[in-house]
């Protein structure tokens, strides 16, 4: 018996020996253990599709025109004109099938949707959001709105706050 036990730690440490070796081998040739800049860089390069593409054979170039080589710039550029967005599919159904409730303030619920608009980065116009937004309205603030007009955003948000001044506020 202490001769299979003494087999089995032989043969434990022999296995922890050759995965040594082999990870010193990789370290000998590539003391990193990385993909130079220029080649992860253009690789990344050759690995873009659709919109990403799009805005780097726009964009790219002058964003990184100093640096064209530099994965890490390349990289905090793509994230910041894309950021991941996790649960996407949620937040889309949230957008286009949610209505206000009737225990939830109308300027709360604006500023909810806008903020998914934000998130997701929808491209709509500015007069399209507003009438997505106004038409999820609960009846009557939705009439009060639409009577005014909103320009803009901000002057839909204006319309609302005026409104839960004077309806809202009143109990």
């Amino acid at each position: 018996m202490a001769t299979g036990s003494s087999l089995t730690q032989n043969y434990s440490r022999s296995q922890s020996d050759i995965q040594g070796d082999l990870h010193n081998g990789a370290q000998r040739i590539n003391p990193e253990n990385r993909i130079p800049a220029q080649l992860a860089c253009a690789y990344l390069k050759g690995h873009l599709k659709g919109r990403t593409l799009d805005w780097f054979e726009v964009l790219g170039y002058r964003v990184i025109k100093d640096k064209a080589t530099d994965y890490a710039h390349l990289k905090k550029a793509l994230s910041e004109q894309f950021p991941v967005v996790r649960n996407r599919s949620e937040l889309e159904t949230r957008f286009y099938s949610s209505s206000q409730r009737r225990d939830q303030q109308p300027s709360d619920f604006i500023y909810e949707l806008l903020k998914i608009h934000k998130v997701l980065k929808v491209e709509m116009s500015e007069e399209k959001l507003i009438d997505h937004v106004v038409s999820r309205l609960e009846p009557q603030i939705l009439d009060y709105v639409e009577v005014r007009h909103p320009q803009n955003t901000t002057n839909l948000l204006q319309i609302v706050d005026k409104y839960e001044e004077r309806f809202m506020n009143r109990q």
